[in-house]
């Protein structure tokens, strides 16, 4: 049966969820520890090895804006069917209510016809680096609902974002149970292969 892949997929509904634990935004302080505890630490090492670049540190820029990734190319995978280099659906991402103190913000994301949407999320980094953490609810053909960890990094400009990337792993697939879903800590990171998403 073909694995769901979570990342600018139709066939994979996506709706927000907020980072719901009340202690979180206070502990949150842009470490990469915090960064594990947010997600795990084997879904932090799983990004590492595909490359994803986590920026830490309680100073991240002001990212609020929307800016548009294209094109839109995959990077990396754990994700035996994949195939490197292959083209998305532009991307646009859009950053609101960023809050410097609690280190959080709101996003939405669109490519194709997948919206992404987050409240609550978290923001890290350090001088002009940042990344943006959240989870998200999917749900593919009645299964059951799962957790997929979403993040974006990149490098703020004056006119837009400086080889951002985009990374979607499976955080909790709840078991599994009808067989439709890819594994834990398996995804993809794409990024925007021309370096440079511009501010919409």
């Amino acid at each position: 049966m073909k694995k769901i892949i979570l990342l600018l997929s139709i066939s994979v509904f996506v709706f927000a969820c907020s980072s719901d634990d009340d202690n979180a935004a206070s502990e949150f302080d842009g470490s990469l520890e915090s960064i594990e505890e947010f997600f795990t630490p084997e879904l932090v090492d799983a990004l590492g090895d595909l490359g994803f670049d986590i920026n830490t540190g309680n100073t991240p820029p002001d990212v609020e804006g929307s800016y548009l990734a294209s094109p839109f190319i995959l990077s990396a995978s754990n994700i035996p069917s994949d195939n490197m280099g292959q083209a998305f659906a532009p991307y646009a991402a859009t950053f609101s209510n960023q809050n410097s103190s609690e280190l959080t913000l709101d996003f939405m994301g669109q490519g194709g016809s997948q919206i992404d949407e987050g409240t609550g999320s978290f923001v890290s980094g350090d001088g002009a680096e940042f990344t943006v953490l959240l989870k998200l609810v999917s749900q593919s053909d009645g299964s059951v609902e799962v957790d997929t960890a979403f993040a974006i990094s990149g490098t703020m400009a004056e006119d837009g974002i400086v080889d951002m990337q985009i990374a979607v792993l499976m955080l909790d697939n709840k078991g599994n149970p009808d067989g439709n879903y890819i594994y834990n800590n398996q995804g993809r990171v794409l990024f925007d292969s021309d370096g440079f998403s511009p501010r919409q």
